[in-house]
């Protein structure tokens, strides 16, 4: 199969682009990103998980539908195993929520994993995308609301990284663990 890695990349940033552009409008995503779709497709965020093409691209239709967004890509990797039949793309990513258009957007850093399975003698769509995740950082939606942002980013993690450390302190030296000094 002539399609490489790099070749892969940039339609994984593509396809990444099309499902996180809420100005790209539905029917353009749907008409770009289903011929990639593997029938028993499967999508998992922290808040769901589903199995289905139709499923999917329903999901799809209301989240474009419900919310406006962009994405900001970072980076785009991906490897395909030996026998060049599999393969995983991750996508390193941060999402611009804009839920009301006189706020400004929220950034939620992001990271998408696709796993897909080459079709062999498919030039327009060489693979088809059996895994979609979405993940992101809870922490990083906690210190983005007002309000939230000084009592979970100054106090409540700045607290739990010092108990963190005194419990650390105390399981290392029990053990014998204790990292030496550095310095001469």
């Amino acid at each position: 199969m002539p399609t490489t890695e790099s070749e892969l990349a940039a339609t994984f940033r593509r396809l990444s682009e099309r499902l996180y552009d809420t100005s790209v409008p539905m029917s353009v995503v749907d008409e770009e990103v289903t011929p990639y779709l593997d029938a028993n497709v499967t999508f998992k965020d922290p808040w769901q998980h589903g199995e289905g093409v139709d499923r999917y691209r329903l999901g799809l239709a209301g989240f474009h539908s419900m919310l406006r967004f962009t994405l900001e890509l970072k980076q785009v990797s991906v490897t395909v195993d030996t026998e060049r039949a599999n393969g995983r793309a991750i996508v390193d990513a941060v999402m611009h929520l804009k839920p009301v258009a006189f706020l400004p957007s929220y950034p939620l850093r992001t990271i998408l994993t696709y796993a897909f399975r080459l079709v062999p003698g498919d030039e327009a769509h060489p693979f088809r995308i059996t895994e979609h995740e979405e993940m992101w950082s809870l922490g990083d939606m906690l210190a983005a609301v007002p309000g939230l942002r000084t009592l979970y980013g100054k106090v409540f993690r700045r607290g739990f990284t010092y108990a963190f450390l005194g419990a650390s302190y105390l399981s290392a030296r029990r053990k014998g663990g204790l990292p030496r000094p550095l310095g001469p």
